[in-house]
């Protein structure tokens, strides 16, 4: 069920706390796609505008979901779950016209 929703992670370079998420996330078998915001600066405007001031950063289905309170080390599989909104999950194939 993992591989079928795909989070956005942010993060910038030289950041371990970023390559820790990223190696969590493979671990949990989720899938991602990663912006780095030294490079695509108007994507870290995008954070500073929602107060996010630090990566990395993870967004489900464009909804902020990680970690919080900038604990990479603390983030567990079972808390990106709890944030998980499956009911707003608009990328199945139960959505096909």
């Amino acid at each position: 069920m993992y591989n079928s929703i795909k989070l956005t992670i942010y993060t910038q370079n030289d950041c371990g706390y970023c390559h820790e998420l990223k190696r969590k996330l493979d671990s949990w078998g989720y899938n991602f796609d990663e912006i780095n915001i030294s490079y695509q600066i108007e994507r870290k405007v995008f954070l500073k505008e929602l107060n996010l001031r630090t990566v990395p950063q993870l967004f489900w289905n464009g909804k902020h979901v990680g970690p919080a309170n900038n604990d990479t080390l603390g983030f567990t599989k079972e808390m990106l779950e709890a944030e998980l909104n499956y009911y707003d999950y608009i990328g199945g194939v139960e959505n096909f016209a």
